[in-house]
């Protein structure tokens, strides 16, 4: 074996070694202190839940916070193609693809597609003591797959992912701190947006950079090291090659697109005011939204106040609506038919019912399933 490739293999275990050992180490002592749940008792009320979390700059970042590392991944790709023809280029080749797999497998294939869907960590909002209905489990407990996706952070691997930039350190010190410090920052600032909305822990970010790190030193060490490239001369590529490249890279942008595509954060609130007939003695629910999922209060209202914020992820193009009708029977029962309906592919949505309700009608108020 080649005494410099053996060099970056022996780095590497030591790296990835300390590495794993200092995240698990540190997520045992946070379990231990129970850090999770108290940071988030600070943020979340009872009264107004996670209302922070809907204020600018957080709503942008949860919307469009991923657009930049998405649209950088498609372009090193494409710059990776082209580098290998390019004399001028050749020698950046694999820090382009280095920057390409560690989004497409650190984040996309490890973070997204297997660890959130399969770990069943519930997101805080959806816990017991958050006004959910499903019980707390910690970092690295596993659950129920499907029983919550919280475990790690999607949105926050893609802001982590500008800190690889730290790759250029034998090229430009500052330019490698700089994205290293861009990185870090702009991954907290996609975890803070996260935290206040109700979708993370502080554990769940910091195991997003904790994956991200361990997928770019994985593939640095052992699979591309990067530096080794630096001499490497243009070489005539074949038509036959050039093809299986092209698939590849039209594979890999396919790949990029779904994961977008069904991770796309999605968010829509709905707004009713129904009138209350003064013959009224009963107000009956009926609908398809389930019973845990609404907040009642009795106050001070002349009108029934409903409004229902759905959220998670859709396909682009995605809708939801909401139908709400009403009818008084002869015995005085008005039933509101409450319909929520969606349009297209959502890989995750959670919907929440805030009622407001005439103190009247405390103790004369029915929820119905909506019949399939």
């Amino acid at each position: 074996m080649d005494p410099q490739r053996k060099r970056y293999y022996w780095i590497g275990a030591i790296l990835l070694t300390l590495w794993l050992a200092v995240w698990l180490t540190a997520t045992l002592v946070w379990n231990r202190l129970d850090a999770d749940r108290l940071i988030i008792r600070q943020i979340w009320s009872p009264e107004t839940g996670w209302s922070l979390g809907d204020a600018q700059p957080w709503r942008f970042l949860y919307e469009f916070g991923t657009i930049p590392a998405f649209a950088l991944t498609f372009i090193c790709l494409l710059a990776w193609y082209r580098s290998l023809q390019s004399p001028k280029w050749i020698r950046f080749r694999r820090y382009f693809l280095l920057y390409s797999l560690t989004s497409i497998v650190g984040a996309g294939l490890i973070v997204n597609a297997l660890l959130k869907e399969y770990t069943g960590r519930p997101r805080p909002r959806e816990v017991v003591e958050f006004g959910g209905n499903w019980e707390y489990r910690a970092a690295l407990e596993l659950g129920i797959p499907g029983q919550g996706q919280s475990f790690p952070c999607g949105h926050c691997t893609m802001g982590f992912i500008f800190a690889s930039g730290v790759m250029f350190w034998n090229y430009s010190p500052p330019v490698a701190i700089g994205s290293l410090a861009l990185g870090l920052g702009y991954g907290t600032l996609m975890s803070t947006a996260r935290f206040l909305q109700g979708a993370h822990y502080v554990s769940d970010a910091f195991w997003s950079l904790g994956v991200m790190g361990a997928t770019f030193i994985s593939f640095y060490f052992f699979v591309l090291q990067p530096p080794l490239s630096d001499s490497v001369l243009v070489r005539k590529i074949s038509k036959q090659t050039k093809w299986r490249l092209r698939i590849g890279i039209a594979a890999c942008l396919i790949l990029i697109t779904i994961l977008y595509s069904t991770r796309r954060p999605f968010f829509k609130e709905h707004q009713r005011i129904v009138s209350l007939s003064l013959e009224a003695q009963h107000i009956e629910l009926v609908t398809n939204v389930p019973a845990e999922n609404w907040d009642v209060e009795f106050t001070n209202v002349d009108h029934l106040i409903m409004d229902l914020q759905a959220n998670g992820f859709a396909f682009p193009a995605s809708q939801h609506d909401l139908d709400v009708g009403t009818e008084l029977s002869s015995e005085g029962i008005m039933q509101i038919l409450v319909n929520s309906k969606t349009f297209g592919y959502f890989p995750e949505l959670h919907e929440g019912v805030t009622l407001k309700v005439p103190v009247r009608f405390q103790h004369r108020l029915s929820l119905t399933p909506l019949p399939p």
